[in-house]
């Protein structure tokens, strides 16, 4: 059984670069470590994370994401079983973008049917938006 979660947070104050690399080293370790793969977003304020894994791999991450002292207000958006991973090469890679993409993850829809379009005929699914996000970085 696959699991898949995405979590919003606010960073603490004084996340500059080089504590952001040791953030996303230390990610990477665990999550080969345990199975897990996912991305993280970064806006200089704000993160948004999705993982997906084994359920014991994505306790064992939920587990360190709510210990972490680098941000506070998580939030989760979204938890659900899966059937086959979004994201399977990603063993944790963290993009810097503008507030303005984050804003549009964070109202997307996380839920199990994350193909659904909105009124617009519009990818409202949060998995597909980030997908599409990290296919076409410039998109």
């Amino acid at each position: 059984m696959l699991r898949a979660v995405a979590y919003r947070s606010v960073a603490v104050q004084g996340i500059d670069a080089l504590r952001l690399e040791r953030i996303v080293e230390g990610a990477q370790r665990f999550n080969r470590m345990a199975g897990v793969t996912g991305a993280m977003l970064f806006d200089g304020a704000r993160f948004l994370q999705y993982v997906e894994g084994p359920a014991d791999g994505i306790e064992g991450a939920i587990g360190r994401i709510r210990a972490s002292a680098d941000h506070d207000r998580l939030h989760m958006l979204g938890d659900a079983v899966i059937d086959a991973r979004r994201f399977p090469a990603w063993d944790m890679s963290c993009l810097m973008q503008p507030n303005t993409v984050l804003d549009r993850l964070f109202v997307a829809r996380w839920g199990r049917v994350d193909h659904a379009l909105d009124d617009a005929g519009t990818p409202a699914g949060g998995v597909v938006l980030l997908r599409r996000l990290l296919e076409r970085p410039d998109a």
